[in-house]
């Protein structure tokens, strides 16, 4: 009796230790694998433009407005580098309800930790949604408007200290996505 007992339960254990191995947030999991799910650094904090590992954002605009007619280019160019200069700090902070993030000087943008959209208003007067989701580890910011979209994309280095913001800007009126990354030391 006990050992049909135990014959019945064995497949279902085994389907168990199985999915756990699977997993990368398994509970049954043990050892420094484990040890790095769940002391993974956190992107709330303070940080600091760094021009090491940064691309040069003038330039990359230039490459990808460098296919645009005459007319356009200089237009889309001067725009650009305009909404497009690197912050000098970045300050995130986020909990389960709400992300905040902060750059320079300016007054934090609110989201909704969910993925849902805020209006928000630029200084210069245009009016973008913005929401802000987790996606693998990673912060992505979403601005939304008539005219296109920029996708800011947060990820901190494995020891904390280097957060890399990969921007990506898309509009039918450039040839190509405009994609370049900044990088941003932890300020002590």
């Amino acid at each position: 009796m006990k050992r049909a007992r135990l014959l019945a339960i064995l497949p279902a254990a085994l389907l168990v230790f199985v999915a756990a191995g699977r997993h990368p947030d398994s509970a049954f999991r043990s050892g420094p694998q484990q040890a790095a799910v769940t002391q993974a650094p956190s992107m709330n904090g303070t940080f600091v433009f760094t021009a090491q590992g940064s691309d040069n954002v003038e330039e990359v605009i230039k490459a990808g407005t460098a296919r645009m007619n005459f007319i356009k280019r200089p237009i889309a160019r001067s725009r650009l580098k305009k909404t497009n200069q690197p912050y000098q700090s970045l300050t995130i902070e986020h909990t389960s309800a709400q992300v905040s993030i902060q750059t320079d000087n300016r007054k934090p943008i609110l989201t909704p930790a969910d993925g849902k959209s805020i209006k928000w208003t630029r200084e210069d007067g245009e009016v973008f949604d913005v929401n802000t989701v987790w996606e693998q580890g990673k912060l992505k910011e979403m601005f939304v408007a008539e005219d296109g979209s920029r996708e800011n994309l947060f990820s901190v280095s494995a020891d904390g200290t280097i957060l890399t913001m990969q921007v990506t800007i898309r509009s039918s009126q450039l040839p190509a996505p405009i994609v370049y990354k900044v990088d941003y030391r932890r300020k002590a």
